[in-house]
């Protein structure tokens, strides 16, 4: 029997966006990544501990799911309704049902507040008990459950008269109360005496038996995440590395980093031999983030593809060749060093030769090679004319009512895994189909005489659709999806039927996509013909600026050909295409001669399932790596 699935997060990111000052207002905005494209589900019943060094989202990602953050992107589903669409009375419903332990009971509850007055607030705030007599009864059982019996001695105490761990079970009893059907519990132990931190967490793993509440339990230390949890999440830099059951993490980890954190675990026998994994440096900034595996800068077996960048390069020549220095052969040569993505840019002083620049870096390459996995990493050395770039110009783009409807089934097909037992919709919607601008959502059935639970099936999947559409309308800018007109329910036929008609996709959207198209067609090589040739994209509001390798003769050809490129993807029928108004040529401030590095493009490693549910990300076990 698959255990339900109470939460599951899916693409969950947050980025905090830096002021910047006055002069700065019209740039791109700066953002720090604190979750950026998480993934995981929780049961009934399940403890999932969520490990990780300071500063790697572990507590934003907690926030999240209890809303007390939006979410930046990506879905937080509490049993089946995505909880950042939730307003008014749903919202305050949602609030029951889950609850927070925050890490410094010192803070968390007011001075001024007897522990009566305190556990008895949410009661008063969600309207639980129809008496003063029943609330104080209510607060009594939950102080009990919390292990702080006779409850009666505590209700008029004040929090400094009691230890920090009565003050951690007080808030534990807070958050039990109202009866939540998840607990999201941040560092619970942490600012606790080792001596009484075994009675707080099995306190919370009675809890788990007796109610079958699931907890996010949120920790830097492996070894108390180990002691409670039955999965263990490994975050880093915003990302999950690594993920599976917890004894097979902890003795079969397979992430680089899961396993500096097991070695830095202390180990009570002085006679056993206890290595440390050696990792080096300190977390990278969460703005300026390592291209492909995050972990990379710090990893002692990182090789040529996993994700080397233009600033490791930069910092290869500067610090190690020290090509700066005035007695070095190219420092009349060469100029700015500028890093951008997967590519290195060397400006060519006046007077310099491209060529000799060229020479010494494909020089340097081959003899380093097999050495070095920076310069494994490295596809070509070529020359560019700085001076120039191309613009791609795109507009809205009206679509018919067809075209929104098989966005729509494109996207829930793509984004609810609906087949996966696990799913918040698995046997609710069945199937999913398209006929014209009508999308026919198959609803479950239950057993025979099971009519009433049919109607809440359909129910269910009409205000999820409804969910569904406001959510990526709202957050992803599908506009084009404020062409659907009706999501209704057809009980005799246990259909949900959505109508659709025409609309537009916004400029916003059609730049983005035309972008991932350029992305997409000429730069995930090298397989690609263009591949060599163009360096990474710029995307503006309504405008993708694009920079290419070579001479005169290969800029003259651009034109023409990204012309005749989408206006054949138009033929074919693809809306965004369409939305591409201008291709020109245009001359821009920079220097005339370049030489460009290109290093291996890679994405960031998926999670990997490597048996059992255990998965980790990382390109030692994905087919990348050979």
């Amino acid at each position: 029997m698959v255990e339900e699935v109470v939460i599951k997060v899916t693409g969950l990111k947050k980025y905090f966006e830096i002021r910047k000052g006055f002069f700065d207002m019209f740039s791109e905005p700066i953002h720090v990544k604190a979750v950026d494209n998480v993934d995981f589900e929780i049961m009934r019943g399940e403890i999932l501990g969520l490990v990780g060094e300071s500063g790697c989202g572990k507590t934003t990602c907690g926030r999240l799911l209890t809303r007390l953050e939006d979410p930046t992107g990506g879905s937080v589903f509490f049993l089946g309704r995505d909880i950042a669409l939730l307003q008014d009375e749903d919202l305050k419903i949602f609030r029951r049902n889950i609850q927070m332990v925050f890490q410094d009971p010192y803070e968390s509850l007011s001075p001024r507040s007897t522990v009566l007055q305190t556990i008895m607030e949410p009661l008063i705030n969600h309207g639980i008990g129809d008496s003063l007599e029943e609330r104080v009864e209510l607060v009594t059982k939950a102080l009990e459950d919390a292990g702080l019996a006779p409850a009666k001695e505590y209700l008029t105490r004040f929090p400094h008269e009691l230890s920090g761990g009565q003050r951690q079970r007080v808030s534990i009893a807070r958050a039990l109360v109202i009866g939540p059907r998840v607990i999201v519990a941040d560092e619970p132990v942490s600012m606790l005496d080792v001596s009484i931190r075994a009675g707080v967490l099995n306190l919370m793993l009675d809890l788990r038996d007796k109610y079958r509440i699931p907890y996010l339990f949120i920790t830097h230390d492996i070894a108390v995440a180990r002691y409670v949890s039955d999965r263990l999440a490994v975050m880093y830099l915003g990302k999950i590395v690594e993920i599976g059951e917890t004894d097979k993490l902890v003795f079969e980890s397979k992430h680089p980093y899961t396993q500096a954190l097991i070695s830095a675990v202390p180990v009570p026998d002085p006679a056993q031999k206890h290595g440390r994994a050696k990792i080096v440096g300190e977390i990278p900034s969460a703005i300026n983030l390592p291209l492909g595996c995050r972990f990379r800068p710090r990893c002692p077996k990182v090789f040529d593809r996993c994700g080397w960048d233009g600033r490791d390069l930069a910092a290869w020549l500067l610090e190690v060749a020290k090509v700066g220095e005035k007695s070095h052969p190219m420092h009349k040569h060469i100029g700015t060093i500028d890093p951008d993505r997967f590519v290195l840019n060397i400006s060519i002083k006046d007077g310099g030769s491209p060529e000799s620049v060229k020479t010494f870096l494909e020089e340097r390459t081959a003899a380093l090679r097999s050495t070095n996995p920076m310069f494994g990493a490295v596809v070509s050395v070529d020359t560019a004319l700085g001076d120039r770039e191309i613009v791609v110009r795109c507009s809205s783009v009206g679509v018919d009512g067809e075209t929104v409807a098989s966005e729509l089934v494109e996207l829930l097909l793509d984004s609810v895994d609906f087949k996966s037992a696990t799913s918040p919709m698995h046997g609710t919607i069945l199937d999913v189909s398209r006929e014209g601008a009508r999308v026919s959502i198959k609803v479950g059935h239950e057993e025979e005489g099971q009519a009433a639970s049919d109607k809440t099936k359909l129910e269910s999947a009409v205000a999820y659709m409804k969910d569904f559409v406001k959510h990526h309308r709202k957050m992803t800018g599908h506009t084009e999806f404020s062409g659907v007109r009706t999501i209704q329910g057809d009980e005799a036929r246990s259909e949900v039927v959505i109508e659709c008609r025409p609309s537009k996709m916004s400029a916003a959207r059609v730049t983005r996509e035309v972008a991932e198209i350029l992305e997409h067609d000429f730069m995930q090589g090298p397989g690609s013909t263009q591949h060599e040739a163009f360096l990474p994209i710029k995307v503006r509001t309504r405008g993708i600026r694009v920079r290419i390798r070579g001479g005169e003769e290969r800029w003259k050809e651009l034109v023409p050909f990204l012309k005749k490129h989408f206006a054949e993807k138009a033929g074919k029928g693809i809306p965004v295409a369409k939305g591409v108004s201008d291709v020109s040529l245009k001359m821009v401030k920079g220097p005339k001669n370049i030489v460009t590095v290109r290093l291996v493009t890679v994405e960031e490693p998926p999670l990997v399932d490597t048996g059992g549910g255990h998965q980790v990300a990382c390109y030692l076990y994905t087919a990348k790596a050979a």
